[in-house]
């Protein structure tokens, strides 16, 4: 199969926003508000001291022990709040059953049939498994995971709510308790359907209860901001804004999706992290790709072999194997969706 110029698919996990508040006794959703703050920093960047070639200049003593005033934006518990809450949707839909777009019949045919046979051979079992570890675990909380106790509470669509009481003991290498397994298998179960039959219309409330200490911080989402004009925070963190009119500290969709994306272990025979789900393998932690074409693993080396996998899934099971991750990770690829054509030249 070859790539051709007009293809795409259209994302199946669409995340919201995961908004924080807390509780009191006279409401059970108040809003965790951001706060600016002006402080005077310290200059201690290497730019303050030393050119580009590492000499350093000509400043005075004193000159690196002046206060360098700026704003910046900042969350943070209210004193006598013991939980603060996290709260997200999740839209999942069967978008990899069929491109979009595509301007090639025979294309779209293989494609077709890539996750047809897929589907047959139970692959959906495994995406939607490593999906909802990610969503169980609280690896969307991001630098908030570190708390005193964190309670993950999961409601379906269908009528189902599935509770882990602790996600700190969760790991993704490691076994789970029994209750807990059986709450990853039961919800994988709707995960994977929903993923794989068009006719299903599944969506989920995700909701992370954290015990926190006295006035701890909270790290929501960071805006990313150009330019900053004088006076505006350079660190401005994102929020929403409520019915009340009241500004919420939130994370974005998209760094809620980043975190559940996080499944690629494929990359290598030995990898040592998971990365989140990447045409190249982009490892934003060391800035370096771990599937570059060189080595012929990213997803467009591999995703014109659906022939190759769809006669493979035909006769093996999925395995452990080099071929069976090849597959799981350009499926995991069409989930996400985006744009896969070839250049116009």
């Amino acid at each position: 199969m070859k790539l051709c110029k007009q293809l795409n698919y259209v994302r199946s996990l669409s995340p919201g926003k995961a908004i924080f508040f807390y509780k009191t006794p006279e409401s059970d959703f108040v809003p965790l508000q951001v706060e600016v703050n002006k402080i005077a920093g310290q200059k201690s960047s290497f730019s303050e001291a030393y050119d580009g070639s590492g000499n350093y200049k000509n400043t005075a003593p004193q000159d690196l022990a002046f206060a360098n005033p700026h704003t910046i934006d900042a969350c943070y518990i209210p004193p006598n709040i013991k939980e603060v809450y996290c709260r997200f949707s999740l839209r999942v839909e069967a978008n990899a059953v069929e491109p979009r777009v595509c301007i090639d019949p025979k294309v779209k045919k293989w494609l077709e049939k890539l996750a047809t046979q897929y589907k047959n051979s139970n692959g959906y079992d495994e995406l939607a498994r490593r999906y909802c570890m990610n969503i169980l675990m609280g690896a969307w909380l991001w630098r908030n995971q570190h708390t005193g106790g964190t309670k993950i509470e999961v409601l379906t669509s269908s009528g189902n709510t599935y509770v882990i009481e602790d996600a700190r003991r969760l790991s993704w290498h490691s076994n789970w308790q029994s209750q807990d397994d059986e709450v990853l298998n039961q919800l994988t179960k709707e995960f994977s359907q929903a993923l794989s039959d068009p006719k299903v219309y599944w969506f989920i409330e995700v909701t992370a209860t954290l015990k926190t200490s006295f006035c701890q911080e909270i790290h929501p989402s960071q805006r990313f901001t150009d330019n900053v004009e004088q006076g505006e925070s350079s660190k401005q963190l994102s929020t929403v804004t409520c019915t009340d009119g009241k500004e919420a500290a939130c994370f974005h969709a998209e760094k809620i999706g980043a975190a559940l994306q996080l499944i690629d272990d494929w990359w290598h025979i030995e990898a040592d992290k998971r990365l989140r789900t990447h045409e190249y393998g982009a490892d934003k932690q060391s800035l370096i790709s771990q599937r570059h074409p060189s080595k012929h693993n990213d997803f467009y080396s591999l995703v014109i072999r659906a022939a190759v996998y769809i006669r493979y899934m035909k006769r093996h099971n999925l395995s452990d194997d080099k071929t069976s991750k090849d597959i799981h990770y350009v499926m995991a690829v069409l989930l996400k969706g985006g744009l896969f054509q070839k250049g116009r030249s």
